[in-house]
């Protein structure tokens, strides 16, 4: 069985207890005094606000832990280990090297392998390059897949790394391992009604093709060299004067082909392909001036890309600032400004949208450089029939620069 151990809400370190802001639905009922004014810039905003003691906070503020996973099963050795004790524990080096033994209030020994995210990281790393992963029915069906999927995996060669987690992630998806909690899924929805993207497509089993364009503080270190490698390849060799400092739109447009479209024997096209396309972004305003430079214009929001696809963009209707969870970027706001879990929770239930309508597009384009873009890899996995020679299949993504394969677990 798999726990999360979360923190208590006078232990962590966010505002509401809790990373991914807070819900009304956090809060106790009943008021005795008038909460502080909710826009207010600083912590005591929401501070002032009495938040449940029994409302799930950390992680599981966001993501509902299955019962498929957990067992349903309690922390173990609640009045023995505390939440600090095991987070202690979890960082050390030898974390997945042995459980931890330790008894409940019965008397009854506890066998527990805690760890946390860097050193699981290194163990799936460390299996990885010794190839020693082992396909076992019974893991199979703890993802819960069926008697006959269950054989499939156990079948698979424990050589082939990659068929394998493919298929365990195709197992995980389709049981719904990331559910999102009951308050974020309602918000979710009703932030997603308000988008004309919608109004255009409809909310009812939609099409349309979307695009991440990851920017912001990632260009700073981990994007940089694959900048550098894209504009080195279109002759520009000094890498202290680029035409820009990230890879330009039009790249990522250039994954709709020409040859998509049906062609006469000149070659030219005699049917376009009408495409709505999502833009998610944490540089809008940039994304957009770049779609207004765009030759072969239709309308204000269209254009004729490579005289066969036409794209019709839409953005998210949220500011146009802020856009990562903890502010302009990982560190928080540029500015220095304060945070607050009811801003928070908002930018929070965006992220979440943009994140949902990105999985379900019929054609996403990015790159594996985001954490986002191996999310989205991981949730776009899907189990094939059983009679098809591979067991598993990824819906249509494009990847626009940077590192073309899918990574495995840990890297």
């Amino acid at each position: 069985n798999v726990l999360l151990v979360e923190p208590p809400n006078q232990v962590s370190q966010f505002a509401g207890g809790s990373q991914f802001g807070c819900p009304v639905d956090a809060f106790e009922e009943i008021h005795m005094t008038s909460p502080s004014d909710p826009s207010s810039s600083s912590t005591a905003a929401s501070d002032s606000w009495q938040i449940k003691p029994d409302f799930p906070g950390g992680f599981s503020r966001l993501i509902d832990h299955q019962t498929w996973l957990s067992g349903g099963c309690p922390i173990p050795c609640a009045d023995t280990f505390s939440y600090n004790d095991w987070a202690r524990m979890s960082v050390k080096d030898t974390a997945m090297s042995a459980p931890i033994t330790c008894r409940e209030s019965d008397g009854r020994a506890v066998n527990v392998l805690v760890t946390a995210g860097g050193p699981l990281r290194q163990y799936f790393r460390r299996k990885t390059k010794e190839s020693h992963f082992i396909s076992s029915e019974r893991w199979a069906t703890k993802l819960g897949a069926t008697i006959a999927e269950a054989k499939i995996f156990s079948s698979m060669s424990s050589t082939n790394t990659f068929a394998l987690f493919d298929y365990a992630v195709g197992l995980m998806v389709k049981a719904g391992f990331l559910r999102l909690q009951p308050w974020i899924a309602r918000d979710v929805e009703m932030f997603i009604k308000s988008f004309d993207l919608f109004q255009k497509v409809g909310t009812k089993n939609p099409v349309y093709d979307a695009i991440h364009v990851r920017r912001g503080d990632k260009l700073i270190m981990e994007a940089k060299q694959e900048v550098v490698k894209y504009w080195a390849a279109h002759g520009h060799s000094d890498m202290n004067n680029l035409p820009t400092n990230y890879v330009p739109f039009a790249h990522y447009l250039s994954q709709f082909r020409k040859q998509e479209c049906p062609m006469n024997d000149l070659g030219e096209v005699t049917e376009t392909i009408k495409r709505v396309v999502y833009v998610a972004t944490d540089d809008p305003i940039v994304v957009k001036e770049e779609i207004a430079n765009l030759p072969n214009r239709i309308d204000e929001r269209t254009v004729l890309w490579d005289d066969c696809h036409e794209l019709s963009f839409y953005f998210n209707p949220t500011k146009e600032s802020g856009f990562h969870l903890n502010g302009d970027g990982e560190r928080g706001f540029l500015d220095g400004s304060k945070d607050n879990c009811f801003d928070r929770y908002h930018r929070n239930i965006a992220s979440v949208a943009d994140m949902m309508i990105l999985a379900k597009s019929r054609t996403f384009v990015g790159e594996f450089n985001s954490n986002w873009g191996r999310l989205l890899r991981t949730m776009r996995v899907r189990l094939r029939d059983s009679g098809d020679a591979e067991y598993s299949k990824t819906l249509d993504m494009r990847i626009a620069w940077g590192v073309m394969q899918p990574r495995l677990p840990g890297w």
